[in-house]
């Protein structure tokens, strides 16, 4: 049966998820193929409008061939106008969840659904910019049956998960639970830690040989429930979720102990600061690596941009910003993920302008010696001012200890918060004892 002339293929709800409301744009493949034409991009605008205006949570769950061929750049426009609109929810710190169902293409993949906060695709849909009839036609190739696909895109980090299609609901509600959280947050800080007596290379020594978790582990530990950013390599680990019941953007740079990130790793840790900033969640990132991956492929793939462009967009977070040096913390590399707020680093860790193998061989001296000479330890960092604090190495400590600095964070006025890092890391370090300000 043919669809009425007039028929939209988008419909807009609002629908409960585990008692949580959102408001739902839905994609009918039966309607035109799904294609966005001027009426679906209105009703898209409109239920962004809502979304915005009532601080309600966008779920967009896509089925759609693209642009509306028939309506031509009448159509092609609404490419901008969802753009436009996702800006407006953006803006408002209100969340948005796509649901990338099959098909998933063209300007709807481009404008909604690859930009969402969190996004889930269904086992066995096809998504991608173009459908592979579509990538035949125009250039005489067929692609591989697991290109373009569900699973190819999470392999990509273009979507952070797959389910079946009877998961998705569970999924959507999960994601909301953790985007929302509370805004409570317990006020006990635990144990006060004081910085081992350990210095220089005995502290790197220590910290090699200790039993730790990985970033992973350690995020595992500290979250009570979770979705992870899936980015299109292991490097670099991010998840949202509730840290005692509150919502925050956790990174583990990197995700495996003493690991080195890659440009990929850096383009999650970027995604994660611009998803704290624009709706306004706590960033903590857990820094263990031994710096950025130097190998030729990270060189020509553009590791040094990378690395700029992370730290740039971790500076520019607008919303309370917390590191933790829990194991090596090497170089630039592990830097872009430290300038936060608040550093802290726990006995476990240091930091070094340059691993000390690394260091020994530009200033030809022993590891040992260039370690002692660059002041790595927790208590030199905090004493140099570039860490303020030395925070619990065990998890359920450090679980205590990030959410009482987070509440003091919260407590802040925004703009002394943001104006207090932008001078702390305009100018130079300041040894503790010279300035009590800082």
């Amino acid at each position: 049966m043919e669809p009425e002339r007039d028929a939209s293929a988008v419909t807009v709800q609002r629908r409960l998820y585990d008692d949580l409301a959102a408001i739902v744009v839905e994609w009918n493949f039966a309607v035109h193929g799904g294609s966005f034409g001027e009426r679906e991009a209105q009703l898209f605008a409109g239920a962004c409008a809502e979304a915005a205006d009532t601080a309600t949570p966008l779920v967009t769950i896509l089925r759609s061939g693209g642009t509306r061929l028939q309506e031509g750049m009448r159509a092609l426009v609404g490419i901008p106008r969802a753009v436009l609109a996702l800006a407006d929810v953006r803006a408002a710190r209100v969340p948005h969840i796509a649901v990338a169902a099959s098909p998933t293409t063209g300007g709807v993949w481009v404008a909604i659904g690859s930009v969402a906060d969190l996004r889930v695709g269904v086992r066995g849909a096809t998504v991608g910019f173009s459908g592979p009839r579509v990538i035949e036609a125009m250039t005489g190739q067929s692609v591989p049956t697991d290109a373009n696909t569900a699973q190819s895109a999470l392999a990509a980090g273009l979507l952070d998960d797959v389910v079946d299609l009877e998961a998705v609901d569970s999924w959507v509600g999960g994601a909301l639970r953790v985007l929302t959280g509370t805004d409570s947050w317990p006020t006990s800080a635990g144990p006060v830690v004081t910085a081992p007596e350990r210095h220089g290379w005995a502290q790197v020594e220590h910290s090699r040989r200790v039993a730790r978790p990985s970033g992973h582990e350690l995020a595992d530990a500290l979250l009570d429930e979770r979705m992870a950013l899936r980015g299109a390599d292991s490097s670099v680990a991010g998840w949202v979720g509730l840290l005692h019941g509150g919502a925050v953007v956790m990174v583990a740079l990197a995700a495996e102990r003493a690991g080195r990130a890659t440009p990929a790793g850096y383009h999650l840790l970027r995604r994660a600061a611009g998803l704290a900033d624009h709706l306004g969640l706590p960033l903590v990132t857990l820094v263990d690596t031994a710096g950025a991956d130097p190998l030729p492929d990270s060189e020509q793939a553009g590791i040094a941009a990378s690395i700029a462009a992370a730290l740039t967009e971790v500076l520019a977070c607008s919303a309370p910003t917390l590191a933790v040096v829990h194991g090596e913390g090497g170089s630039g590399g592990a830097l872009a993920g430290a300038v936060c707020d608040v550093v802290a680093v726990t006995p476990d860790g240091w930091f070094a302008a340059l691993s000390p193998e690394g260091a020994a061989a530009a200033l030809r001296r022993e590891p040992a010696e260039a370690a002692d000479l660059m002041h790595v330890s927790p208590a030199e960092l905090v004493a140099d001012g570039f860490a303020d604090a030395i925070a619990p190495a065990e998890p359920a400590a450090l679980r205590d200890w990030l959410a009482a600095s987070i509440d003091r964070l919260r407590a802040e006025p925004a703009v002394v918060r943001r104006q207090r890092r932008d001078h702390r890391w305009r100018n130079p370090l300041r040894p503790k004892d010279l300035d009590a300000s800082t």
